[in-house]
């Protein structure tokens, strides 16, 4: 591995040969030993960066580095030999402005007035302008022309949404909500001490992947406290692994040892080793993240991303390529997208996928639509309420694979509806858009609102989910305790209620604030719910408890509390009078085994013997 930056080094010095070439034919013998004792000097500076900031190895990058030292050292041959090694260098010390124009006398009162100092300055002050005119065009070019890197994107256009991949909930014995990735690191954190030493590790990120079938955050264990504590150690002790999905699920501390991570140092960090294979391409995100196989072994996973051109630098996002690292062995595969195995769920990063769906969005029709000179037909921009790629995406769980989701709106801040979605499939790195033809607000307007819906506790709001609930998009939005990010509600909105009063619910658990908020749409709508497919209960009620918008009971026998939810448009006024030791039978909605959890009877199925109607 040190070979291999020795060469990269080499090859962005390679730009000092002619410079260094033309030196050693004009300068004198000590000139020569002056001039070799440097070009080893910028080796060996050169080298310590590239092994340890990581630079990037990109061609362009590349060339541009090759360009700045050719540009320096030719400056700065043309200054030695118009000063020292010139036959005429004295007249050109001693000489003045005489028949020169106003920039030659400006430079030679300059560096006659600084002497050497000020002809190194004038050096910089060349080579830094020749750079900015460079950097300027790969600017403009990279700005003005982003369609090569729109059309590398693969796209499914869809004109509605019936096909996205929007999890379809039919009762609430489907309720993959996923938890708030801020609960989940800090119920991880609060979990540290569950292995020795444990004073003296963190955990810096955590990934969404699947796990045997089912949607898990997995956070790596890594080194706090710097290079001595790595130095004693040498080794992390493992990763945590928790459900997505659910809320009551604790933390899984696994006991993997993992020698190559990037808290590491030297050649065992894990994105210093990524970059030794990552030549010609630019590594995509701040670090590598932790993936694991079903057998719980633990890799690092990269996506190396291509620029399209020199001069136009946006990512090709058809070529590029996935590095995966084993944290035991520190052996490295680099994949193409076709090939990379199957464990692996991200296999293009969110920040990868967060420029393509920006790009997509404004530019598909071209630079100058979307411009103020342009008609901005079809322009749109990525919500920016998610988790990931700079709060544009949210992970979906969706038939075993892992989509990065989020809403499309205006541009237009005045605006704040939904104009379709992206899904993009981690995996393959296909964008799939559907168009939204009904009223869907944004998920920043479905925070807001769950944050007026819930107050005075005054909860923040956080990773809006967009569910098809009978049929109809609604966001399910997590409220977390502002202070410890702890989770403390769920508010279900109706996407296209505007708030209105039965479009939406709140509630501890995602069960039962389903089944209510299925009661009042049904109660606002008209339209009825889906009857829950559970068995049905026989029961003798013991207890009763009455509210203002509720009845509430347990059956002898079973300490499962069930509600009846009074304000509902389908609700028996009869129903009131149900006593104790009556026999009833019905269908509820699942709840929490540990029986702390409502569960919402279906109305449409109650019945008491006692009573001489039913319902």
């Amino acid at each position: 591995m040190l070979s291999y930056f020795a060469l990269i080094t080499l090859v962005k010095l390679s730009g000092l040969l002619i410079p260094f070439i033309w030196l050693l034919v004009i300068a004198d013998r000590r000139g020569r030993l002056f001039g070799t004792l440097a070009i080893v000097l910028m080796f060996i500076v050169s080298y310590v960066n590239t092994y340890f900031n990581l630079p990037d190895l990109a061609y362009p990058s590349l060339i541009d580095g090759w360009l700045m030292w050719f540009i320096f050292g030719m400056i700065v041959v043309t200054a030695l030999r118009r000063f020292l090694y010139s036959p005429n260098a004295e007249v050109a010390r001693s000489s003045q402005a005489g028949g020169a124009g106003i920039v030659s006398q400006v430079v030679q009162r300059f560096t006659g007035a600084f002497g050497w100092l000020g002809k190194i300055a004038m050096v910089v002050v060349m080579a830094v302008i020749v750079f900015i005119i460079l950097g300027s065009i790969t600017s403009l070019v990279t700005t003005m022309n982003p369609r090569p890197a729109v059309q590398s994107i693969k796209t499914d256009m869809n004109d509605d949404t019936k096909g996205a991949p929007m999890p379809v909930i039919k009762n609430s014995a489907e309720t993959p909500v996923v938890n708030a990735p801020q609960t989940i690191s800090t119920d991880m954190n609060n979990s540290l001490n569950s292995f020795k030493n444990s004073n003296v590790y963190d955990l810096n990120h955590m990934r969404v992947q699947m796990y045997k079938g089912k949607m898990v955050y997995v956070a790596p264990v890594e080194f706090s406290g710097g290079f001595w504590r790595y130095i004693h150690y040498l080794k992390v002790p493992g990763y945590f692994r928790t459900n997505a999905t659910d809320k009551n699920a604790d933390p899984k501390f696994v006991a993997k040892p993992m020698k190559y991570t990037p808290s590491a140092y030297f050649n065992n960090d894990a994105d210093r080793r990524i970059s030794a294979h990552s030549l010609g391409y630019s590594m995509v995100g701040a670090t590598a993240q932790l993936e694991i196989d079903d057998n719980g072994t633990p890799y690092y996973v990269r996506t190396l991303a291509k620029p399209i051109s020199y001069i136009n630098r946006n990512y090709d996002f058809k070529n590029y390529k996935v590095a995966v690292l084993n944290t035991i062995t520190g052996k490295v595969k680099v994949y193409s997208p076709k090939q990379v195995p199957k464990f692996v769920d991200i296999a293009v990063t969110p920040e990868f996928v967060s420029k393509e769906v920006s790009l997509f969005g404004r530019y598909r029709h071209g630079f100058w639509n979307a411009t103020s000179f342009g008609g901005h037909s079809g322009v749109m921009k990525p919500t920016t309420a998610g988790t990931e790629g700079g709060d544009k995406l949210t992970p979906y769980a969706y038939k075993g694979r892992v989509y990065y989701f989020t809403g499309m709106t205006s541009v237009n801040e005045h605006q704040s509806s939904i104009l379709g979605y992206t899904f993009v499939d981690a995996r393959t790195n296909t964008l799939h858009y559907y168009r939204e033809h009904g009223n869907v607000m944004t998920p920043e307007r479905a925070i807001s609102y769950a944050q007026q819906d819930i107050n005075p506790q005054n909860y923040r709001g956080t990773l809006p989910l967009l569910y098809r609930i009978n049929g109809d998009p609604t966001w399910v939005v997590s409220m977390l305790d502002r202070d410890n990010n702890s989770f403390m509600k769920y508010v279900y909105l109706l996407a296209d209620g505007n708030n209105q009063s039965g479009t939406y619910a709140i509630g501890d658990d995602a069960q039962s604030t389903l089944a209510l908020f299925e009661q009042r749409v049904e109660a606002k709508t008209g339209v009825a719910a889906t009857i829950p497919t559970g068995k049905t209960v026989n029961g003798t009620i013991n207890r009763i408890v009455r509210t203002d918008d509720s009845l509430m009971f347990i059956l002898k026998n079973n300490n499962q509390v069930y509600k009846m939810d009074t304000t509902a448009k389908n609700f028996n006024p009869l129903l009131q009078f149900i006593a104790e030791g009556d026999r009833v039978s019905f269908k509820a909605e699942a709840a929490g085994g540990n029986g702390l959890a409502t569960a919402n009877v279906s109305l449409s199925t109650f019945k008491d013997t006692a009573l001489t109607a039913k319902k």
